[in-house]
């Protein structure tokens, strides 16, 4: 072989691998990852940093390092002492649930499905968070669903936690 030929192939081989990577790099910016996490009659798509974590507070907890996602299930019995029943709606169950934590809401639809939401923000050991609740209804129950992350990723994360709120499933 000669030198000028062998010079030739590697730079063939180099720009291959190069626009290979380049390729694999472009087609998959911006795509996360996802995976179906299930715990206690509840069922979402998240990206596949998150774990579960156990917190009494609350029937799921999951966490990822910038952001967390709880479920709370309040069966319509445990309800009736607050006059929310079966025959409630999911607007009711919210104010029932901002009355009780002394927020202010104003309800919106996540379009394509029966859930709505609120957005609130409070401060803890000094960090201000900001929230996302969403409230839905299922068979037995009503679940109030928490997405939460730092104030100041409030715009990355807003978009993210209506996404999310769309893959919930509840029993």
């Amino acid at each position: 072989m000669q030198k000028g030929s062998t010079k030739t192939i590697i730079g063939v081989i180099v720009g291959v691998v190069v626009f290979a990577l380049a390729f694999f790099i472009i087609t998959n910016i911006g795509k996360e990852t996802t995976k179906t996490y299930s715990s206690n009659g509840f069922t979402i798509d998240l990206p596949k940093d998150f774990y579960e974590k156990s917190l009494a507070s609350v029937t799921t907890y999951f966490e990822s390092p910038t952001a967390i996602v709880t479920a709370l299930k309040e069966e319509f019995s445990s309800l009736e002492v607050v006059n929310i029943g079966a025959n409630s709606t999911v607007d009711e169950y919210a104010k029932a649930v901002a009355r009780n934590n002394n927020i202010t809401i104003d309800l919106k639809e996540i379009s394509n499905t029966d859930y709505k939401y609120f957005t609130y923000e409070k401060s803890n050991a000094g960090k201000t968070f900001y929230y996302m609740g969403v409230v839905l209804k299922g068979d037995d129950s009503f679940w109030l669903v928490n997405f939460a992350c730092e104030k100041s990723k409030k715009n990355e994360y807003h978009d993210k936690f209506i996404t999310w709120a769309k893959t919930i499933k509840v029993n």
